[in-house]
C-alpha cells in the first residue's frame, strides 16, 4: 500500500495464522517495514491460542505472538470486551467456549472503523482466508485492501524476498488439506484516492519509512 503515514496489517481470524504456521512461515509477517502496524484483536488472538496446549500450530502461534509482542499489537474491541470474560470463565470451569460465527471478522471491523479519524481512514491490509469480506464488501470500510494468504506468498515471492510460494503453500496443505491455495484475492482499497499497493511495504529495503 502506498501511504506516508503508517498503515496496518490486520488478521481478522485464525486461518492465516494456523496457515503460516503450519507451513513455518509465520516469520514473513515480519517482512512488513517497521512501521506497518502488524494488528490482531482481542478476540482473534484468544482464538488462536485458546487451545496451544493441545495444538501444535496454536503453540506455535502463542509463542510466536509472544516473541514478537513489541511488533505485534492486540487491540481491545466492543465486542471481545462483551463476550470474552464469559468464554474465559466457561474455559476455566472445564466447559465448551464456542466462538460465534465471524466474530474475528467483526471484531476487525469494529477496530478499523472506531480507528477512523476522518474519512476515508488510513489504508489497511486485511488478510484473508475465508469469503466473509469478499461476500460483504457492501459493508466492508473502503479503506481495506483484501489480501489472501497464497496472494501474499505471491507478492512476497514477487518482491524477491521468498524463494518459493509453492513451497511454503505445499507445507501448508501438508498440514492443512483445505487451505485454498488457487484462491488468490489482491483487492485494493476503493476508497483510497491514490489507490494502494502492499508489496513495497515487505522484504528488502523494509526498514526504512517514505
Amino acid at each position: 500500500m502506498t501511504a506516508k503515514r503508517p498503515i496496518r496489517l490486520v488478521i481478522p481470524d485464525t486461518g492465516p495464522l494456523i496457515s503460516l504456521a503450519a507451513g513455518d512461515a509465520l516469520d514473513l509477517l515480519l517482512l512488513a517495514r517497521e512501521d506497518v502496524r502488524i494488528v490482531l484483536t482481542d478476540m482473534v488472538e484468544f482464538e488462536a491460542t485458546r487451545r496451544a496446549d493441545e495444538y501444535v500450530d496454536g503453540a506455535k502461534i502463542r509463542q510466536f505472538l509472544m516473541d514478537h509482542a513489541q511488533r505485534i499489537e492486540v487491540l481491545p474491541t466492543t465486542i471481545g470486551q462483551m463476550a470474552l470474560p464469559d468464554m474465559r470463565r466457561r474455559l476455566d470451569q472445564g466447559e465448551s467456549a464456542q466462538m460465534p460465527k465471524d466474530i474475528g471478522e467483526l471484531s476487525i471491523m469494529n477496530v478499523v472503523i472506531s480507528l477512523r479519524t476522518a474519512n476515508p481512514g488510513d489504508p489497511t491490509l486485511v488478510l484473508i482466508e475465508d469469503d466473509w469480506f469478499t461476500a460483504n464488501t457492501y459493508a466492508v470500510p473502503g479503506n481495506i485492501h483484501l489480501l489472501s494468504t497464497a496472494a501474499f506468498l505471491d507478492g512476497l515471492e514477487q518482491a524477491g524476498v521468498l524463494p518459493s510460494a509453492a513451497e511454503v503453500r505445499m507445507r501448508i496443505q501438508h498440514q492443512r488439506p483445505n487451505f485454498r491455495s488457487d484462491w488468490r484475492v489482491d483487492l485494493p482499497a476503493p476508497k483510497i484516492e491514490a489507490g494502494t499497493e502492499w508489496v513495497s511495504r515487505f522484504g528488502r529495503g523494509a526498514k526504512g519509512k517514505d
